[in-house]
């Protein structure tokens, strides 16, 4: 019989909690660890939409990879989205677990994903997070197999995300060879990755003094959006969970969707 602190064990072990960043929340974040669970589903960000089809379709626990809720609470009343969600899913009896950073960082974890799906070579962490396990860390790092030019990098990048566009800074005929990786909101990690050696920096999303500061650096960057380079792997997280706990019907969410859309 599968219950939430099953759940949270195998967690614990897939995506440690002890590599997420200090600033983060992750873990169980609202649950009874004693709850049997009947149903998991995965998501990216508990939205009002996840919700509802969380609740519609029996799930015992969201495992999202967004915290919700992320930053400290003073009220949890119905008259915020976040009070309102935090109530639906209390009243339903569905549990919150949430790996974030771990999850970016884990051995098996989101950038490892993304390193291996571009086949860069013996990819590694750019900032170790355990000295003990050079595994483990944040952002990812390697070589392509042959130096790219920018451009066909970025329909390289486009057709693994399935994408019709996508942002980047550079000149096109730029010569890429050393490629970092840092899904979701990762421009904090240009200068990381420059003094790592890369060349490229291959993120979901940065601000506009820091596509600046690569631009001035050199160093060329691909956006591939915060949620095309974070969706795929919870999608993944659901067949590792269904493969882990066969009792339980588990799937990823069919409900959330990308927020920013292109004309």
């Amino acid at each position: 019989m599968t219950t939430v602190n099953l759940i949270c064990e195998f967690m614990e072990k897939f995506a440690p909690t002890s590599v997420a960043e200090d600033w983060d929340n992750v873990g169980l974040l609202i649950g009874d660890r004693q709850q049997t669970v009947q149903g998991v589903m995965t998501c990216l960000t508990i939205t009002p939409e996840s919700v509802e089809e969380a609740i519609k379709n029996s799930a015992s626990v969201i495992v999202s990879h967004h915290p919700m809720p992320f930053q400290a609470i003073r009220q949890i009343t119905s008259d915020t989205t976040v009070g309102k969600m935090i109530l639906d899913l209390a009243k339903n009896s569905i549990a919150v677990y949430s790996p974030h950073t771990a999850f970016d960082s884990a051995s098996r974890g989101i950038n490892q994903q993304i390193a291996q799906n571009l086949d860069l070579q013996q990819p590694r962490p750019i900032n170790l997070v355990l000295e003990t396990d050079d595994t483990i860390g944040s952002g990812r790092i390697g070589q392509l197999k042959s130096a790219l030019p920018l451009a066909e990098l970025v329909e390289q990048v486009k057709k693994l995300f399935g994408l019709q566009g996508m942002h980047f800074v550079g000149q096109p005929n730029m010569s890429c060879n050393t490629v970092a990786v840092a899904c979701g909101s990762g421009g904090s990690f240009l200068n990381s990755a420059i003094a790592a050696g890369a060349d490229t920096l291959i993120t979901g999303e940065t601000n506009f003094h820091t596509c600046l500061e690569a631009k001035a650096r050199g160093v060329a960057l691909i956006l591939v959006g915060h949620f095309p380079s974070e969706r795929f792997a919870v999608e993944n997280l659901a067949e590792v969970l269904a493969a882990e706990f066969p009792d339980c019907r588990v799937w990823a969410s069919t409900a959330e969707s990308d927020p920013v859309n292109w004309l």
